[in-house]
C-alpha cells in the first residue's frame, strides 16, 4: 500500500495545514468472470454503477481455475479465463476512476465446491489436506490444502505473485474463510496438531510473503472468532479451534468481518479492533442485517474501523449494473436472484458509508 502524506504539511515557518482525513473504504466484492468479454464489462459496472455511489475498492475473487496462470505449468489444463492483458486493462481503467482493485485467491479452504475439485488439488493431490478421502467431496463442505506442506506455499505464492503483477495491486485478499478441514487425521503432516497453531502459521507465511511484495494483506475474519463465546456459531466464527490464531498473527492485516444475519450486536467488531486489527465489516443480501451491522459499526468505531464491504455470491457485471442504476421505484425483475438484492443494498447504503465520519482507517 502506498504511504499516506505526512500528517502535517509545513507552510512557511509557522503555518500548518492538516492532511485530509482517511477516507472510508467502500468496497464491492464479486467473483471475477472467466470470460474475457464479461470480465471487461466490469469497466461499465465501475464507471456507471459503483463509482457514482461512492465505491472506491473492488475485490475480484479468483480460483485456481478462473485465471490463465502462466507461473504454474501444471495448472494450464485447468486454469482458463482472463489473463494478464485483461487484468492490466481493467486495473488501469479502475485506477483512473479512483477505484482500487484488490485481487483475491482463496487460501487453505474453498479448494472445491460441491462435486468439483479445483485445479490446484487436481494438479497437486499431494498437498490435499485429506488425500484420497471423501470421493466426489461427499460428506465435506470444501477441500483444503495442507498448511504444513512447504510445497503448498511454493505453488500458492507463485499464483499470488502472478495476480499481484497482473493487476499491479498493492493489496491482496487471501480468503481463508470457512476452513473446516485443518489438522485432519488423514494428513500425515497435520494430524494431532493444534488447529489454531496451524491456521496462524499459514496466516503468518502468507503475510510474510505479501510483505516482501509491499502488499497489504486482507483476509476473512470468521476463523479468528470463537463461535461459542461470541454466539456466532460454526459458520460466521470457528468451533474447530482455529480462533486461538487471533493472538498469534500480525496486526497490520485487514480483517474482513462478515456477518449476514440481523443481530442486536456484533461482538466481533469490538474484539478485532481491541486486538489491534483494522476491521472492514462485510454484509450481504439482507437490508435489515446490513442496516443493523452498519449501525453497530458506527457505535463501536475506533480509528481502526474502515467502512463497509458489500459482498456478492452470484451475478455478473451486467446484472449488477442493472440493479445499481434502476430507479428506486423499480420492481425486482422476474427471476432475479440475489444480485438484485445486493445491488439495491449498495445503491441505498454505499453513499452513506462514503460520507460517514465514523469510518476511515488509515492504510
Amino acid at each position: 500500500m502506498k504511504p499516506m502524506l505526512p500528517a502535517l504539511l509545513v507552510l512557511g515557518s509557522s503555518s500548518v495545514l492538516p492532511a485530509d482525513p482517511p477516507r472510508p473504504w467502500v468496497g464491492f466484492h464479486m467473483f471475477a468472470p472467466s470470460d474475457p468479454a464479461a470480465f471487461l464489462q466490469i469497466k461499465d459496472l465501475v464507471a456507471k454503477g459503483l463509482k457514482p455511489l461512492g465505491v472506491n475498492a473492488l475485490i475480484l475473487e479468483f480460483t485456481s481455475d478462473s485465471f490463465a496462470y502462466q507461473s504454474v505449468p501444471e495448472l494450464k489444463p485447468f486454469a482458463r479465463g482472463v489473463g494478464k492483458k485483461e487484468a492490466r486493462e481493467l486495473a488501469t481503467f479502475c485506477r483512473a476512476q479512483g477505484v482500487r482493485v484488490i485481487p483475491q485467491l482463496n487460501c487453505v479452504g474453498h479448494q472445491s465446491w460441491a462435486e468439483t475439485t479445483y485445479g490446484l488439488l487436481k494438479a497437486f493431490p499431494d498437498i490435499d489436506e485429506t488425500p484420497g478421502q471423501f470421493p466426489d467431496n461427499k460428506g465435506i463442505y470444501c477441500r483444503s490444502w495442507c498448511t504444513s506442506n512447504p510445497k503448498s506455499y511454493q505453488i500458492v505464492f507463485r499464483l499470488i505473485d502472478e495476480l499481484l503483477d497482473a493487476f499491479q495491486a498493492d493489496a491482496f485478499h487471501v480468503g481463508m474463510d470457512e476452513v473446516f478441514l485443518i489438522g485432519h487425521q488423514s494428513c500425515p503432516l497435520c494430524r494431532g496438531k493444534d488447529p489454531g497453531e496451524l491456521f496462524a502459521n499459514a496466516v503468518k507465511r502468507l503475510h510474510a510473503h505479501l510483505k516482501t511484495k509491499r502488499a497489504t494483506m486482507l483476509m476473512w475474519g470468521d476463523r479468528l472468532l470463537d463461535g461459542r463465546a461470541t454466539g456466532y456459531g460454526e459458520w460466521e466464527a470457528s468451533t474447530n479451534g482455529t480462533h486461538t490464531a487471533i493472538d498469534r498473527i500480525p496486526k497490520d492485516i485487514v480483517v474482513c468481518d462478515w456477518h449476514y444475519e440481523e443481530r442486536p450486536s456484533y461482538p466481533s467488531l469490538e474484539i478485532l479492533q481491541q486486538k489491534g486489527f483494522r476491521v472492514w465489516p462485510a454484509g450481504w443480501r439482507s437490508e435489515a442485517a446490513t442496516a443493523a451491522f452498519l449501525e453497530d459499526s458506527r457505535r463501536k468505531a475506533t480509528p481502526r474501523m474502515m467502512g463497509h464491504l458489500f459482498t456478492t455470491w452470484g451475478g455478473g457485471p451486467e446484472q449488477f449494473l442493472a440493479a445499481l442504476t434502476a430507479p428506486d421505484s423499480a420492481a425486482k425483475p422476474e427471476g432475479a436472484a440475489e444480485w438484485w438484492n445486493v445491488g439495491r443494498l449498495v445503491r441505498r447504503f454505499a453513499p452513506q458509508v462514503a460520507k460517514d465520519p465514523a469510518f476511515g482507517a488509515k492504510p
